[in-house]
């Protein structure tokens, strides 16, 4: 299950009041993009582990590439080939599990 498309101007938006999100092309289809900055691998580990664990109670799956101190997220629908509501609720979520982290292990 997937919701629509959003709109352009739904995305603006959103990327307005998300300013650590940006727009990106996977494979040519528009997607969400954030790279986080983290203290050490372990906790981009972490972080990266939390969302696993929200994506898969949504079945709905983010590409994760995890590096040492840093873990970049990219949320789109690969059924509608672009960025859908749940995207934006991923990646909002995304944004809380990254602010908690980051209190607890400040850089």
């Amino acid at each position: 299950m997937t919701d629509d498309r959003i709109d352009e101007s739904q995305l603006q938006g959103w990327l307005a009041e998300h300013p650590h999100w940006a727009q990106t092309l996977v494979a040519g289809i528009p997607a969400l993009q954030r790279s986080v900055k983290l203290h050490d691998f372990n906790t981009a580990l972490h972080l990266a582990n939390n969302i696993a664990v929200y994506a898969e109670q949504q079945d709905h799956h983010p590409q994760l590439t995890l590096s040492f101190g840093k873990l970049d997220v990219l949320w789109w629908s690969h059924d509608i080939k672009g960025i859908s509501a749940r995207d934006l609720r991923l990646a909002a979520q995304t944004d809380r599990e990254v602010s908690e982290i980051q209190r607890r292990n400040p850089i």
